[in-house]
């Protein structure tokens, strides 16, 4: 249960006067934002969805993780992901482990004034398969189907939902898979009343249903949203009135509003802005952990990198420390394991240091003494195309003479999943805050099917016993135990995995020195606006 959050007095300053403060070019220097408003600087345009069983992006997850509530929540004041009740106060679990009887909260309000209930739940844990956009495929990993779904997800009181999976898996696996945005619950008789044709997705990309701390008010795509506070939160009144998000692309133009006092957070900093800003009066530096790490992967189906000596000698031609420290500094730091930091499994294990003199000799062992070619395709944007062309740097003087392909993301995508590159960069995101997420794609490759959603078969990696492990992980109920497996397939992954992790990344923002409690990142994977609070 979550502490009641302290009151704050109500907004003094109306809409008008925060359109103006949040404008550039409108105040003098030294200009404040509301005191009862935080006004953030961002890059929103890749909010494409607002539909929480829909959204599938990170700043799509800031926003809905502070306008809706999920089945549990994730103590966003711990460093680690610790599990709390959410809108399902309690839960057991039956004898054969495969049936959840989830008591939900009384006496929950959604923005629309409609009470909570269990058939507002029901409709929610069902609907994500109907519409079947993006996360769906998270249902679908326990065994709910389209087809099953009414059938295993059922009301059986009025503050009383069961769901049925297909088999036992561990308690903390289904806790965390329902913190993702896919268990928020809808306020179901407002989206039947706007339903159309598409169960209400349409208009839920540009509306809310929600129970959360903030309501939807104003929504521009490309520009800007506005949340205004609920008042009647179950969880206590968020501290500030207002949030505004401003979409303001270029980094130095955040930079440009923030010292004016135009704005309270400047969320997209390059580190060369950082720099700038650090040591100024009033402007306070701040680093969150976010649960994504990058990587490169070779793909196992190209002849000169089914040696396992010349993926190991990749490996060792990594300035891990040179990326975190000089490249991306507080933008990243070091990691080398698939699960991230603060959650279930995690190993802080870094096998792997720049050596390339231990490189050409495992290059020389492989028959390539006089080096090898390589190309690697990425993402034409920072961070990617900058850590490519500081592999290509790294690289040769180990003996790998690197090509560097940029294209946009949709052209490096299509190429890395019909298995046509050498070398991929990439970025990956938790979905939910579970080892799971991750190792479904890291260290799962079912035999005897092709499977493009993994990252595995991309790289064509066949591991049918890693398969076997990371499966078994999923129903093992001792959460010691299940932490213990994790880390085992962690080491093996890193000894033999065509993938080289070398980094996770954390958000790095410069904001006003009066504003406190605001969370760029969370171990729920979001920013945390209702903590925030201005001196």
């Amino acid at each position: 249960m979550m502490p009641s959050l302290p009151k704050r007095a109500l907004l003094t300053a109306g809409g008008a006067a925060l359109a103006a403060a949040a404008m550039p070019g409108t105040r003098e220097a030294q200009a404040q934002t509301p005191r009862t408003a935080l006004v953030i600087a961002a890059q929103i345009d890749d909010l494409v969805a607002l539909d929480p069983h829909h959204s599938f992006e990170v700043t799509g997850s800031d926003l809905l993780k502070n306008v809706y509530d999920q089945l549990f929540v994730l103590d966003p004041t711990k460093d680690t992901a610790e599990l709390q009740p959410g809108i399902a106060e309690s839960f057991t679990v039956s004898e054969d482990g495969k049936t959840y009887t989830f008591r939900i909260r009384q006496g929950v309000r959604f923005h629309s004034g409609n009470a909570l209930t269990a058939a507002d739940v029901v409709y929610s844990l069902r609907r994500p398969l109907m519409i079947n956009r993006t996360p769906a495929f998270m249902f679908r990993s326990v065994g709910l189907t389209r087809d099953n779904v009414e059938q295993n997800v059922r009301q059986t009181g009025d503050f009383e939902v069961q769901v049925t999976f297909n088999q036992a898996y561990a308690p903390t696996l289904i806790q965390n898979l329902f913190t993702a945005n896919i268990a928020s619950v809808l306020d179901s008789r407002l989206v039947q009343q706007n339903a159309g044709d598409d169960m209400g997705n349409s208009w839920l990309n540009r509306n809310s249903a929600a129970s959360g701390a903030y309501r939807l008010v104003r929504y521009q795509p490309n520009e800007s949203y506005m949340l205004e506070r609920n008042d009647q939160w179950w969880r206590g009144r968020a501290n500030l009135q207002r949030v505004i998000v401003r979409h303001v692309p270029e980094a130095a133009t955040q930079r440009l509003l923030l010292e004016r006092g135009d704005v309270d957070v400047a969320r997209n900093l390059t580190p060369t802005d950082i720099t700038a800003l650090r040591g100024r009066p009033n402007i306070t530096l701040a680093e969150f952990p976010r649960g994504t790490i990058q990587y490169f992967s070779a793909n196992l189906t190209f002849p000169l990198l089914q040696n396992p000596k010349v993926v190991e000698a990749l490996k060792y031609l990594v300035d891990y420390d040179g990326i975190a420290n000089n490249l991306l500094p507080g933008q990243v730091f070091p990691h080398q394991s698939f699960i991230p930091r603060a959650i279930l499994g995690a190993v802080d294990t870094r096998p792997y240091t720049y050596d390339p003199d231990r490189a050409r000799r495992l290059l020389a062992e492989a028959g390539h003494a006089n080096g090898i070619a390589l190309t690697i395709d990425t993402a034409n944007s920072f961070p990617s195309l900058d850590v490519a062309q500081t592999l290509q740097a790294s690289m040769a003087r180990g003996g790998v003479r690197l090509e560097v392909l940029p294209a946009t993301g949709a052209q490096v995508l299509a190429k890395f999943r019909a298995r046509n590159h050498q070398l991929f960069i990439g970025i990956w995101g938790l979905g939910y805050p579970d080892p799971h997420y991750n190792a479904d794609s890291f260290s799962s490759n079912p035999p005897g099917t092709d499977n493009p959603g993994k990252l595995t078969w991309r790289n064509g990696w066949d591991i049918p016993e890693l398969t076997r492990r990371t499966e078994s992980a999923m129903t093992e109920r001792d959460q010691n135990a299940r932490a213990a497996i994790y880390r085992q397939i962690q080491e093996e992954f890193m000894n033999t995995s065509p993938f080289a992790i070398f980094a996770q990344q954390q958000v790095q923002v410069a904001h006003r020195s009066n504003l406190r409690g605001y969370m760029a990142s969370s171990p729920g994977l979001s920013a945390i606006y209702w903590l925030a609070n201005k001196g």
